[in-house]
């Protein structure tokens, strides 16, 4: 969300609110702790973002957050004042039905922009996925990150005509083109290797058992290639245990490797660094981790999730497409990659056009 608006900053006043959910319990919650800290505005980038706080009890009574989080909303803007051309929604609940209080309230348009399958709420069944589905049949126009989205979306009734597919952009001054040789010489990883990286938190639905149990299903290990996975725990669980298990079951202890997480600057060099890019996600919004791996590159192996087949199809050669949670479709996919010849900084350049500011455009163009 952040790179998509500071983009947008460039070509019209952009002003965030983005309100923080409170209540006496949230200093008693670990993974809520540090919202105590965030102050009530700040400036990043090209953007000022104000931060107002709303009452939403964990786990419970959701209905609540609607009238709360419009409260907060409208705090801000009797402050500063209204005067916008558009409001722009970046999830759906509750932040549908302010949008929805405030465009009839000063008579502007609104949309929302879908950033994973999470933002429908089906996996709630409660208040939060009802809210979802009435609002996306009001809302002016919808903006979805993948068709898997847009569909979802035109399933629960919103109209075909106003949903449109512009996904996620890439930071290109950040991810580029670097020669292997000298990517691997400043990781000091082997020259003689053959590297596939993955990346993302150590959680199931990552999918890393998936190339795992690929490379388990190699006959010969002069075949092998090395794994590199790069994460460390997230929001979801840690499932480092299982995935070591299952190294030491399949006997894969010297070919899969367990790098941690690493300084986001570093990750440029590991992208150029590995022969392949595997995404192996069971379920995902869209992949940056993906597109940063294309921009720097290199070929990439990718479940289709999310935006994923639309930033794999969006130009030729850049990698292929499996079914998720298979793993024989996804050993031979890698396998295919590793074999092939390919031209890296051609890559590099082809995609390099799907900048921020790209991305920028095309939601100005909606």
């Amino acid at each position: 969300m952040y790179n998509r608006l500071n983009a947008m900053a460039k070509y019209a006043d952009v002003t965030v609110i983005n309100p923080i959910p409170w209540s006496p319990l949230h200093s008693f919650i670990d993974k809520f702790k540090h919202l105590r800290n965030i102050p009530a505005k700040t400036q990043r980038g090209n953007l000022t973002i104000y931060h107002p706080r709303y009452l939403s009890i964990p786990g419970y009574v959701k209905g609540i957050e609607i009238p709360t989080y419009r409260s907060a909303v409208k705090k801000v803007i009797n402050e500063i004042g209204f005067d916008f051309d558009l409001i722009d929604l970046h999830w759906t609940f509750p932040d549908l039905p302010t949008g929805d209080y405030l465009s009839n309230r000063f008579g502007v348009p609104y949309r929302v922009t879908l950033r994973g399958m999470e933002a429908f709420h089906i996996q709630d069944g409660d208040v939060r996925q009802a809210s979802v589905a009435q609002y996306l049949n009001k809302v002016g126009s919808i903006i979805s990150l993948s068709t898997e989205m847009a569909n979802q979306a035109i399933s629960m009734g919103a109209s075909p005509e106003k949903v449109t597919v512009i996904r996620n952009g890439v930071d290109t001054e950040m991810f580029f083109y670097k020669p292997i040789e000298e990517s691997r010489a400043l990781l000091k990883l082997p020259k003689e290797h053959r590297i596939v990286l993955g990346v993302g938190s150590l959680i199931h639905r990552k999918g890393f058992d998936v190339v795992i149990k690929a490379m388990a299903e190699i006959e010969s290990k002069e075949k092998l290639f090395h794994f590199y996975i790069l994460g460390s725990e997230g929001p979801e669980g840690d499932y480092r245990s299982e995935l070591k298990k299952l190294v030491r079951e399949k006997e894969l202890e010297n070919f899969v490797h367990f790098v941690g997480a690493v300084p986001n600057e570093t990750l440029v060099d590991w992208y150029n660094a590995a022969d392949v890019f595997c995404l192996s996600s069971r379920g995902e919004g869209s992949p940056n981790v993906l597109t940063e791996a294309l921009a720097c590159g290199c070929s990439a192996v990718s479940t289709k999730v999310g935006s994923a087949p639309d930033i794999m199809e969006s130009e030729k050669g850049l990698g292929v497409l499996v079914d998720v949670d298979d793993s024989r479709n996804m050993r031979d996919a890698l396998l295919q990659l590793l074999a092939k010849e390919n031209d890296r900084q051609q890559r590099a350049e082809v995609f390099g056009k799907y900048t921020w500011d790209w991305c920028a455009k095309q939601t100005f163009d909606e």
